[in-house]
């Protein structure tokens, strides 16, 4: 929502959200940071990048493979979600 109020560039929004990060997330960040200097690779710098990292992290591999499973076997009464 914040991104939205303020139309802040794809670079700036990395910048933003790093503010926000706490405890191990903060950990995590820094380590990133310094590992991406020792190998000679360039920051993150777009949201994308950034997003795309913290789900590897964070995003467990069968996440999406659950949640899949969890959308199918949702019902509405008696009938299934394609049935509905």
């Amino acid at each position: 929502m914040i991104f939205d109020i303020h139309k802040y560039s794809k670079e700036k929004k990395v910048k933003v959200a790093v503010v926000e990060f706490t405890n191990y997330a903060m950990v995590w960040w820094e380590r990133l940071v310094v590992e991406r200097r020792r190998n000679r690779e360039r920051p993150v710098s777009t949201w994308e990048e950034l997003k795309t990292i913290m789900k590897k992290k964070y995003v467990p591999k069968h996440y999406y493979r659950e949640l899949f499973n969890r959308l199918q076997m949702i019902t509405r009464g008696n009938k299934s979600v394609e049935e509905y």
